[in-house]
């Protein structure tokens, strides 16, 4: 059914066609950045009545990104092992792979509660809908709104982080490969 902009789903999730229209009285707005930044990697549920083709994307999706955080997590760690005594290598590393360690306990606790996590967004969300008493809405609203900036600010500050140490250690890396020839 369609109402306006937002087009409703079996999950009764709304899928924005125009993020402006969206109001801070749902809770889709403040779960759209966790939809946005979990179904990335493929870890947003799974609908039931969802098509085979799109379950398996969503898996190839999860495995992809485990084999991309790993393949930068474990050099990580082998530099570190390697370089122990080097603190600008280690505080390089170190701030990369404590982030992406972060990124890695979160997809892994994820997949592993999954579950529990499925559990407890389909029980907020009943919660949210059922809610009718103006003091109760607002403990949910308060919840959510902190979960929202959370969830922003957690995957803007590791993207920032990552792409500034990697950027930082092409640059090193050019840098003292030219002064070497």
């Amino acid at each position: 059914m369609r109402h306006g902009f937002i087009r409703r789903h079996a999950s009764n999730f709304a899928s924005r066609e125009n993020m402006k229209e969206l109001s801070n009285t749902s809770i889709d707005y403040y779960i759209l950045p966790n939809r946005i930044f979990c179904s990335m990697v493929g870890m947003w549920p799974i609908e039931e009545k969802s098509s085979t083709c799109s379950k398996i994307f969503a898996y190839i999706r999860l495995i992809l990104a485990l084999i991309a955080i790993n393949s930068i997590f474990v050099p990580e760690i082998m530099m570190i092992v390697s370089s122990w005594g080097d603190i600008t290598i280690l505080a390089g590393v170190g701030c990369v792979l404590t982030t992406v360690g972060q990124l890695l306990f979160k997809m892994i606790y994820l997949i592993v509660r999954r579950d529990r996590s499925y559990r407890l967004y389909y029980e907020i969300r009943s919660l949210w809908n059922i809610a009718n008493d103006s003091k109760e809405m607002q403990s949910y609203v308060e919840l959510v709104y902190w979960a929202r900036i959370c969830t922003i600010v957690f995957y803007s500050s590791c993207m920032c982080n990552v792409i500034t140490f990697s950027i930082a250690g092409v640059v090193d890396y050019f840098r003292f490969e030219y002064n070497a020839s």
